[in-house]
This record gives C-alpha cells, structure tokens and sequence, in this order.
C-alpha cells in the first residue's frame, strides 16, 4: 500500500517540519536586546519621575516614555516579523509587554524601586533601578526564545486577553494610588 501525497499523515509531517525549521530559525533584529533594555529604562525612569512629581509636566514625562517604549517596541516587532516572515505573539506579550511571570516581577519590581526612591529624591537609584529592570526584560527574551524553541505550541501564544486586561486595571489603580496617596 503505498502512501499519496493526500496521505494525513504526510500532510501532518510535513506541517511539523515546517514548524520546527521556522522556530529554529527565528531570529531576533540586531541590538534588540539593547534596545529593548534602554527603552525599559527609559520609559521606568520617566515613570517613576513623572509620578514622583505629581504635577502636568510629571504626567507628560510619563506619558513621553511610554511613547518612547510603545515606538521602540513597535519598531522592534516590525523588524523580528519582516526578518522571519512571521509574528509571534508570545514575544510581543510575554516579552515586550512583560506579561510573563518573572518580566513582570521584574518590571514591577524596578518601577517600585525607582518610584520609592524618587519620592526620596535618590535620583542615582532611580537610574539604577530603572537600568536594572530594562536589563531584566532584556534578559527575558533569550530565555523566551530557548523555551519557544523546545515547546512551540505552549510559548507561541500571548497572555489571555482577560490577563492582560486585570494587569491592565491592577497598573491603573496602582497609577491612581500612587497618585491619590503619594
């Protein structure tokens, strides 16, 4: 009995050789890890800055830095696609938008940091924790890439969209307790 090539079986192969040629291949753009740290720790001290000061120009501050992050990582996931012909959502959420676990942690952990110590006006901590979290969120996107590599199918997808919209609502009420109590 031989085999056709409407055969699903073949078809099935060939589809998972397919996936595993495209997720050993992936590669990031050059100087993303960089990049990506510095518009971290830009948009993290701006943040804390901007919160610290509680005026108009400290919410602008905020609000320039996630621009600065926003266009970065847009630029940055424009880039990956057009050099793999492909978009993966897992980078763009785990990654880029530290919706994994330990980015996370990570940049909520540097953003208190900064945040605390430019209430005190250590504005030396403020860069060093800033620097620290766009280091860490760099850091997770190797770590992304080796697991994406030996389980697709569980790193290929972004967090829920219900995750992201209660990490969402969590940043905004932090924001405004910040704001209301600081």
């Amino acid at each position: 009995m031989s085999r056709s090539l409407d055969d699903p079986r073949t078809a099935l192969a060939g589809a998972d050789q397919a996936r595993q040629r495209l997720t050993t291949g992936l590669r990031l753009p050059t100087g993303f890890y960089l990049v990506f740290a510095i518009a971290v720790a830009v948009q993290l001290c701006t943040a804390a800055y901007g919160i610290a000061a509680q005026t108009v120009a400290g919410l602008a501050l905020v609000l320039a830095g996630l621009a600065v992050f926003l266009g970065v990582a847009s630029l940055m996931l424009h880039r990956f696609r057009r050099i793999n012909g492909a978009r993966v959502d897992g980078l763009a959420t785990q990654v880029v938008l530290a919706a994994g676990a330990s980015a996370s942690l990570h940049y909520l952990g540097a953003l208190a940091a900064g945040i605390w110590a430019a209430f005190e006006s250590l504005w030396w901590l403020v860069a060093l924790a800033s620097v620290a979290g766009g280091i860490a969120c760099a850091v997770g996107a190797p770590r992304w890439r080796h697991a994406y590599r030996h389980d697709p199918a569980a790193h290929a997808s972004g967090a829920s969209p219900r995750l992201l919209g209660a990490l969402a609502v969590v940043a905004c009420l932090g924001f405004a307790a910040l704001l209301v109590f600081g």
